[in-house]
């Protein structure tokens, strides 16, 4: 049994501000407005056909008072600047992607400042996808556990190298009294509004949001929809040799010690340069190569699973069956059925 929060939210709502740029995806950021802004009213209105009081204040807040357009021109028009925002009992950051390059502390310097004030002013940060890199950028994630979307793995690892990054969490919390959290996957921002509503406002609001929206929280995480980066990198050129051998030749007996023979180095100095360049073990590698073959093969052909596993160089179709279920949490044929390209097609 569940108990409301004794704060009278009708009368003084939760105030919650949602920073945006031009590097926001639209989806993300309308998507937390929208649920977080319904809170109480949309479920009322359903019910009774009558919206009760917002239980919530949600602004959309950005450096300057034009509108604008984010990722896919998406037109921006923000409730208020952040020169004028300072009275957010929760900051929430959707996706944030300036290029893998880009220096976010000059290119969201006033972003950046603006959060780094409202966390010590004593607000909560909530960040959807990669909307985590801001708070790395800060240094409030050192040390801590955070997600974002999986694809931001090698980033984490290259310039957040003091943050716990757990691709594989739904959600993470960090801080004193847990005042960081963090999600997962481009639909993570879901899980987040759902987990923002029941801590603060009530778990019987995370509910009703949930039935209204038809979304669920998650807690699988995000390793089922992950896909390895195929990024090949240039600053060692005996390392970058063997990535694009093994590229192709990922099937064979012993791809690894393929790679070792193919670079001249001894068998230390490979697997010590080989992670320094890729952020995985030469075995990892390999793995994680015939893994994303393997799901390819399984979305887009109806081959046996022991065919599959032959085709990617597993000779023992009940190893690959292991391994599969280690790297996506699903059995091959599960995966199959979630992701064939047949369903997608067969869906009406």
């Amino acid at each position: 049994m569940t108990s409301s929060p004794v704060r009278d939210f009708a009368a003084s709502p939760l105030r919650i501000d949602i920073l945006a740029a031009a590097s926001c995806r639209g989806a993300i950021l309308y998507g937390l407005y929208d649920l977080l802004q319904s809170v109480g009213s949309a479920w009322s209105y359903l019910l009774e056909g009558t919206p009760a009081p917002p239980m919530t204040r949600v602004r959309i807040v950005a450096a300057d008072p034009g509108p604008f357009r984010c990722i896919g021109g998406v037109p921006v028009a923000p409730d208020a600047t952040l020169d004028a925002a300072d009275d957010a009992e929760i900051v929430v950051l959707p996706n944030f992607r300036e290029g893998p390059d880009a220096d976010y502390r000059m290119v969201l310097a006033r972003e950046l400042a603006w959060l780094s004030a409202r966390y010590e002013a004593g607000a909560h940060l909530a960040a959807a996808c990669s909307g985590a890199q801001l708070i790395a950028e800060l240094g409030l994630l050192d040390g801590e556990t955070a997600t974002a979307h999986w694809s931001c793995r090698e980033i984490f690892r290259l310039r957040y190298p003091k943050v716990d990054f757990r691709p594989d969490r739904t959600l993470a919390f960090a801080g004193e009294g847990d005042r960081i959290v963090t999600s997962g996957g481009m639909a993570g921002w879901s899980d987040l509004a759902l987990y923002l509503i029941a801590r603060f406002l009530g778990p019987e609001h995370a509910s009703h949001a949930s039935r209204f929206y038809c979304v669920d929280p998650r807690a699988e995480g995000q390793s089922r929809y992950a896909a390895m980066s195929r990024r090949i990198q240039s600053d060692d050129a005996v390392i970058r040799d063997c990535q694009l051998w093994v590229a192709d030749g990922y099937a064979s007996a012993d791809p690894v010690a393929d790679m070792l023979a193919r670079s001249g180095l001894p068998r230390r100095s490979f697997d010590r340069r080989f992670r320094k360049a890729t952020g995985f073990s030469p075995r990892e590698y390999v793995q994680a190569l015939r893994m994303e073959e393997a799901k390819q093969l399984l979305e887009a052909t109806r081959e046996p699973v022991e065919d599959v596993a032959q085709a990617v160089g597993y000779a023992d179709p009940r190893a690959f069956q292991r391994q599969f279920r280690r790297s996506t949490g699903l059995t091959p044929s599960a995966y199959r059925r979630r992701f064939s390209y047949d369903r997608f097609l067969a869906a009406r």
